[in-house]
């Protein structure tokens, strides 16, 4: 039996289930597929990188988390998995956050690490930062006071019909503990700890998911430091370099050789969408009232 999903507009022909993703009826060619299979790796050319968990060239990635599971994926259109235990939690973990990204990069398609909302008119905010900066704790504050989730992790940002659109992954947040601490969206009981050694947990939207692009209306890049919480408009330069910082695994992108992809959509992202820096405390707790800043300085002052 084969399963179709949607994911990043791609419809994926799957012969296992991939319950994170977008169920799909319709009969449409698919843009990739995902089988499992044996593993070698067998590269038609040499890789560019070889490191100890993964090699890869433009059209060719190869990923291992030993005694999990060996990926392989191909042209931007197949993903052959090799499960080497039975913890098929683990086994999908690490195929959604790595091969799909891999799938992405391999048909030219540029992925954020980047957590939004949409405002009442349906405009789109995204917020990019590090790890652990706050992405997610900001946005679950903004969907307390009345905005809606629209992706947690990653989002493809693109430029169609003139205009700056953004594609969610799929329906399902990724949040540490601190952050289920620091919000009243979501309980323990709806989330699931991704893996026993972390303190990371999964929680799934699939019901309020929205999966058609939409108008990114500002990016905001999130920072902690000092005591006040901050908020300034950005010059489009100065966006640019952090919005590099901020694709998600940007340390691939030499090694795929996308480069002048990475320029060539930054730049028009530049030229199209604004941004804005926001700090908040380092050492206190400030995230409601740092949403409310976000609401009153960034998305009511500009979201018309």
């Amino acid at each position: 039996m084969h399963y179709k999903y949607k994911v990043f507009n791609l419809i994926c022909s799957s012969s296992i289930q991939l319950p994170s993703f977008i169920s799909v009826e319709e009969e449409v060619k698919p843009d990739f597929e995902v089988v499992l299979g044996s593993v070698g790796p067998d590269f038609k050319i040499e890789p560019n990188v070889k490191k100890p968990f993964a090699h890869f060239n433009e059209n060719e990635f190869y990923y291992q988390m030993p005694n999990i599971a060996r990926y392989f994926v191909s042209n931007g259109n197949k993903v052959v998995i090799d499960p080497l235990c039975e913890d098929w939690d683990s086994i999908l973990l690490f195929f959604y956050s790595n091969c799909i990204a891999a799938i992405l990069f391999q048909r030219n398609l540029m992925p954020f690490h980047v957590s939004g909302v949409l405002d009442k008119n349906d405009g789109l905010w995204l917020f990019a930062a590090p790890s652990r900066t706050g992405k997610s704790t900001t946005a679950l504050k903004l969907k307390e006071k009345g905005y809606t989730l629209f992706t947690d992790d990653t989002a493809l940002i693109t430029i169609e019909n003139d205009s700056c659109v953004a594609t969610a992954s799929y329906p399902v947040l990724r949040a540490w503990e601190n952050t289920l601490d620091n919000q009243q969206v979501y309980s323990y009981a709806d989330a699931k700890q991704l893996r026993v050694e972390i303190n990371k947990y999964g929680i799934a939207f699939h019901d309020d998911f929205v999966a058609t692009s939409q108008k990114v209306k500002g990016i905001v890049f999130l920072e902690m430091r000092g005591d006040e919480i901050q908020i300034q408009k950005m010059k489009a330069i100065d966006g640019m370099k952090l919005l590099g910082d901020n694709i998600y695994r940007n340390n691939w992108v030499h090694g795929m050789n996308k480069q002048l992809l990475q320029f060539k959509t930054i730049s028009a992202i530049s030229q199209k969408v604004p941004f804005w820096k926001a700090v908040r405390p380092k050492n206190k707790l400030s995230f409601d009232s740092f949403a409310d800043a976000i609401i009153e300085q960034i998305i009511e002052a500009n979201g018309k």
